[in-house]
């Protein structure tokens, strides 16, 4: 019996039920021992017409489904990550354009993914569980109006196959000789009882799990992952004798599609890392106990393969095992991801800023495969909540995430502790805690985020009681969020400027309370609302009584006074001395930052807000360290996640904790859409837009666009002889606000003149 979360667990799955339970008829089997990934497969004969043939599908574990020789679907470890011990997902698929009359063979590749392979920072392996099932169950209905069910029982068979073994952080081991070209095939059937022929020490009988699945199985909400693009290998070089190092480009996530034509037997060895040694050799030490190894062994002559159950990050693929120097196209980078579709486009004058826009999409793109992980590559890759709602309002406008967090949600919830706390990572892992400040707020800030970025009330909806409850626990006396002896992260990160947690607390009180009076009045909840201003009023006046001393700001720090101004948690002569301050923060720092994970996210929102655009601009543009556009001229194609990640005179960073693909930092894409290109929703979804562009002489040119729920936004505003010239195209009402002139706009394209003079005139 476990206990986690204040849940009783038995046997490690949770009894429990759930109104969106359907019943599940399939066994679940399996076939050998974790870490081999079986097939598995079933033999069954159609002899009359077919109107519908649809099956149900999952795992404890992954799976590739099969059906007479074809993949059935691009989707990637599937049904994805839970927590197994509270709910399972199934995929269901439409299998008639498939059967065939007569002979026809069901199958399944399976391996330990989240389930029972390593899982997180603490060498956990087999976390949930130490073996890998596969249940299923298809329906056959007949024109006649019968029908029947194939479903996972003991009379599938199983193999061991040439997948030796499969791990989503140590890698994959793949034996060319032992692949089973028809395993899914039909014609191998001794007859037409439904039993397949079976060669002896080959195939054989599957192992039906004892021990019921008493949890909920429900549809997978999520957006698969799925591979979006391919990487061709941009060089290669030859370090030492016999290994060769493949750059892709950009550091990615995913695998690599080898290619070789090596004898027989031929074992052939790729590792993965992010960035080279001096000596050009592979840098692996930030991946701590990750292996992200790769195996292949040859069958002999032409031959590809990319692995199935595993992903990467990496930009970098050593290749040792070879007989002679390869080609450059024996590397393809096969690019993974949640298949979210990309909504984003970001243009300006400054090729710089531009390659950062870049960092910031394909940091988005390597952390969001299944749950926003806050890394792809180490042994890590947890769903952690801070990271998350730190940047989701940039992720917002990069890709449409409505149905990444329909799920994600479900996961939050999940974990939330019974005394409301969230949790500091979602799937939950119970080494870690509940509450944070900036990390447990994330069940409030998201659903606040995606109803303003999609106008959808139902992400409000579906958690408000839990939210309630979340804010319960934060508001009163003795917790670890924001009460005296507070406990959290703080401004994670944060470059020799700290915070103290109690006031990050402190600040994220006051502005979830304001963000759940918006909530309650969008969803009707009337007495709420009254409820929750009398609490933003409240949380405000203990966050100022933690800021100031008497009349004196006591915690000069940017991310404390970026926060009191972005959250709007002051007003009068104290929100005067927090603008005050934050300009003064920046300018001892010589005008760069010292924020962390917390800070970055507000402070060039607060700078706009307070008439500063132009230090939001400076820092923007930095181009010494600390700042962005450091990491950009030092090689980036991700955003990393320390400041000093790499710096010319020290080198690496701290092993322990050096990703450099971390999305965090690059929260500032909310504010090059908000108030560089100036283009932000002044009604959830987008209904009618706000456009206050940051006109800077620093750029040339800022284009930017957004495909909204109502179509696509787009701006476009550069430098002309007299001043600037401003071109919108919005589908929705927008209210423009220029160098003097605020004008009320319909639907449309607009252009407008922007003199040097006072007064902007109508081109």
């Amino acid at each position: 019996m476990i206990l986690i979360s204040g849940k009783e667990f038995r046997g490690g799955i949770m009894n429990g039920q759930d109104q969106n339970e359907e019943r599940w008829d399939g066994e679940w089997i399996r076939f050998g021992w974790n870490p081999v990934v079986p097939l598995l497969r079933k033999g069954f004969v159609v002899d009359k017409p077919v109107v519908s043939a649809r099956i149900k599908a999952t795992a404890l574990g992954v799976f590739e489904l099969w059906m007479n020789g074809v993949r059935v679907s691009d989707e990637m470890l599937m049904p994805g990550w839970t927590d197994y011990r509270t709910r399972l997902y199934y995929r269901e698929y439409d299998l008639k354009g498939l059967l065939r009359d007569g002979e026809n063979v069901l199958g399944a590749i399976v391996a330990p993914g989240w389930y029972a392979g390593y899982i997180g920072p603490f060498e956990d392996k087999g976390y949930y569980g130490q073996e890998g099932y596969f249940s299923c169950g298809l329906v056959l209905e007949y024109e006649d109006g019968s029908s029947e069910t194939v479903k996972t029982d003991s009379t599938w068979q199983g193999h061991a196959g040439p997948i030796r073994s499969a791990d989503l952080l140590m890698g994959e081991t793949y034996d060319a000789r032992d692949e089973q070209a028809d395993w899914s095939m039909p014609g191998s059937m001794a007859d037409l009882s439904g039993e397949i022929f079976t060669p002896p020490g080959q195939w054989g009988p599957v192992v039906s799990r004892d021990e019921p699945v008493e949890v909920p199985i429900a549809p997978y909400p999520g957006e698969p992952v799925r591979m979006v693009e391919e990487l061709p290998a941009q060089k290669v070089t030859e370090p030492e004798p016999g290994m060769f190092v493949f750059d892709v480009g950009q550091n990615m996530v995913g695998v690599v599609r080898l290619k070789v034509d090596v004898p027989a037997g031929t074992e052939i060895v790729l590792r993965h890392g992010e960035m080279l040694n001096n000596d050009g050799t592979l840098y692996t030490e930030n991946l701590r106990a990750a292996k992200a190894t790769d195996r292949y062994i040859a069958k002999g002559g032409g031959e590809e393969w990319q692995p199935r159950f595993t992903f990467h990050g990496f930009r970098y693929v050593e290749v040792t095992g070879l007989p002679a120097k390869p080609k450059p196209d024996a590397i393809t980078g096969m690019v993974m991801m949640s298949g979210l579709r990309e909504t984003a486009r970001f243009e300006c004058s400054n090729e710089k800023v531009n390659q950062l826009f870049s960092n910031i999409r394909w940091g988005f793109r390597g952390n969001y495969l299944e749950v926003p992980t806050d890394c792809p590559q180490r042994d890590e890759r947890l769903g952690w909540t801070g990271d998350a709602q730190m940047f989701v309002r940039s992720a917002s406008y990069l890709a449409d995430i409505r149905p990444f967090y329909k799920k994600w949600l479900v996961d939050l919830h999940d974990a939330q502790h019974e005394n409301g706390g969230y949790p500091d990572t979602a799937p939950f892992l119970g080494r870690l805690g509940h509450a944070r400040a900036a990390w447990g707020d994330a069940g409030i800030v998201c659903p606040y985020v995606l109803w303003q970025a999609y106008g959808d009330t139902e992400f409000i909806r579906s958690w408000w009681a839990e939210m309630n409850k979340y804010m319960e626990l934060i508001c009163s006396e003795n917790n670890l969020h924001n009460g005296p002896n507070a406990f959290s992260y703080g401004d994670w990160l944060h470059f020799n400027s700290e915070t103290p947690v109690r006031l990050v607390g402190l600040a994220y009180r006051a502005y979830n309370a304001r963000l759940m009076a918006e909530m309650a009045a969008a969803i009707g909840e009337d007495a709420d609302e009254f409820r929750f201003l009398r609490l933003a009023d409240e949380g405000r006046a203990l966050f100022r009584k933690a800021l100031f001393d008497g009349d004196a700001i006591a915690v000069k720090t940017q991310t404390a006074c970026a926060m009191a101004i972005a959250m709007e948690l002051l007003e009068g002569d104290d929100l005067d001395k927090a603008k005050q301050c934050l300009v003064e923060e920046i300018e001892a720092r010589d005008g760069y930052l010292t924020t962390g994970f917390v800070g970055t996210g507000y402070i060039c929102p607060a700078l706009s807000k307070i008439g500063r655009g132009d230090l939001a601009v400076q820092l923007l543009l930095n181009e010494g360290h600390p700042s962005w556009l450091y990491e950009v001229n030092n090689g980036a194609t991700t955003i990393w996640e320390r400041w000093n990640s790499w710096t010319a005179e020290d080198g690496f960073g701290d092993v322990g904790m050096n990703s450099f693909n971390h999305y965090a930092f690059g929260s500032v894409c909310e504010w090059m859409f908000e108030s560089l290109a100036g283009i932000r929703p002044a009604k959830p979804g987008f209904q009618t837009l706000e456009v206050e562009p940051c006109l800077t002489d620093r750029f040339d040119y800022v284009k930017a666009s957004y495909d909204s729920v109502h179509g696509r936004i787009s701006i476009h505003w550069k430098k002309t002889a007299g001043g600037f010239e401003v071109e919108l195209d919005s589908p929705v009402p927008a209210h423009i606000r220029l160098p003097s002139l605020t004008k009320t706009l319909a639907p449309g394209r607009h252009v407008f003149g922007v003199p040097a003079s006072p007064e902007p005139a109508l081109a």
